[in-house]
């Protein structure tokens, strides 16, 4: 897992197995980082269509989405 310092707002992520796939995961980009909390507030995205899926939330900075592998270019 990334370290909370390394996390900043308009970082995109994505499952790094649904990023060449036909129908692609979703991409979950970083609107606000609580590095007291150590909680990041995503929103994710429908990467063909480029619209936000429902609303953002809050995720442990140690959640797996919070990875280098699962960095999106």
């Amino acid at each position: 897992m990334l370290p909370i310092t390394e996390i900043h707002e308009g970082d995109q992520f994505s499952n790094p197995l649904f990023v060449n796939d036909p129908i692609p995961g979703n991409v979950y980009v970083v609107e606000e980082v609580n590095k007291a909390e150590k909680i990041v507030k995503v929103q994710s995205y429908n990467p063909t269509k480029g619209k936000p899926i429902m609303k953002p939330f809050w995720k442990k900075s140690t959640d797996r989405i919070f990875s280098e592998s699962w960095r999106y270019p």
